[in-house]
């Protein structure tokens, strides 16, 4: 199938790509179909791309790459939907949010959207009773990692003098 974005232009894609989101994203539940874009240049990002409204997509990522100690805090009755026989089946990404001054890039942790890879279902989940917030910033937790690993590498090696 082909579909004329406004974003990328014309795409490509096969029926068994198409993920359906029966709720929707939040703000936008009139939608239900999206297909994933990766391209090596937005690389660890990818794209929630809709294909009935060529203006609406979504920058997503996995939240383990900038966030490695996130869980996915969801009563198991929530996920039910997704028709799934194996959590391994899921895969879960959250939203971002890239300003304009990109230093203040955030993700949505507590409304992650989860995927049945198996079956192309898909759900926005919220956490509610989760320690996360919808505005994490990405910039501020490198830094953390960075500052811990370093703290780390002291500790372990052995004092010079």
């Amino acid at each position: 199938m082909k579909y004329v974005t406004n974003r990328f232009g014309e795409i490509g894609f096969e029926e068994k790509d198409v993920l359906f989101l029966p709720k929707g994203i939040l703000g936008f539940s009139q939608l239900s179909k999206y297909v994933i874009i990766e391209k090596s240049e937005y690389d660890p990002f990818k794209w929630l791309q809709s294909v009935e409204d060529p203006a609406v997509a979504f920058v997503i990522v996995d939240p383990a790459l900038f966030f490695p100690n996130y869980k996915l805090e969801v009563h198991e009755k929530e996920l039910e939907e997704l028709n799934f026989q194996q959590m391994k089946e899921l895969i879960t990404y959250v939203i971002v949010t890239i300003p304009s001054d990109p230093s203040q890039m955030s993700v949505d942790l507590l409304g992650p959207v989860v995927i049945n890879s198996k079956k192309k279902i898909a759900k926005q989940v919220v956490m509610p009773n989760s320690p996360y917030t919808t505005k994490h910033y990405v910039l501020d937790e490198l830094k953390k990692q960075l500052k811990r690993k370093r703290a780390a590498e002291e500790k372990s090696s052995p004092n010079r003098t």
